[in-house]
C-alpha cells in the first residue's frame, strides 16, 4: 500500500480542524450525555461508553478518528508525529489547561470518568421511567 497522502495542504489543514472539532463533541457527549433528558440518547449513551473504551482497547489507545486523518494526511495508518494520536485527552488537558499529567495518570481518570457517567447514565434513565 503506498504512504502518499490523500488530502494535502490547506484540505489537510481544514481536516485536521474538522477532526479535531469532532473529537471534542465526542468527548462533550462522552462526559455530559447522561445529561440529557431523552430515553433514546440516554440508551445510546449506555451503548457508546463501552463502546468507545472497547475500541481503545482494541486500537491500542488510538481513537480511529486519529487513524483515518492520519491516512488521509500522511498515507499511513499510524502517524508517530501526531502527538494527538493514542494521547487525545493528554493533548486536550496540556493545552486547555496547561496541566502535564502522565498518561497512565489520565488513563485512570479517563476510565474513572467513564464508569460515573455511565453509572449516571443508567440512574437519569430509571429516573425517567419512573
Amino acid at each position: 500500500m503506498s504512504e502518499q497522502p490523500l488530502v494535502t495542504g490547506s484540505a489537510a489543514n481544514a481536516l485536521g480542524i474538522f477532526c479535531h472539532a469532532l473529537h471534542m463533541a465526542l468527548v462533550f457527549f462522552a462526559l455530559l450525555g447522561w445529561l440529557i433528558p431523552s430515553g433514546p440518547v440516554l440508551i445510546g449513551h449506555l451503548i457508546y461508553i463501552p463502546g468507545l473504551i472497547a475500541v481503545w482497547l482494541l486500537n491500542k489507545g488510538v481513537c480511529p478518528l486519529n487513524n483515518i486523518e492520519s491516512r488521509l494526511t500522511t498515507g499511513r495508518w499510524r502517524n508517530p508525529s501526531n502527538a494527538e494520536e493514542g494521547s487525545f485527552i493528554v493533548t486536550i488537558v496540556q493545552r486547555y489547561l496547561n496541566l502535564h499529567p502522565t498518561q497512565r495518570l489520565m488513563d485512570a481518570i479517563t476510565y474513572g470518568l467513564m464508569a460515573i457517567v455511565w453509572g449516571l447514565s443508567w440512574l437519569h434513565l430509571s429516573l425517567l421511567k419512573t
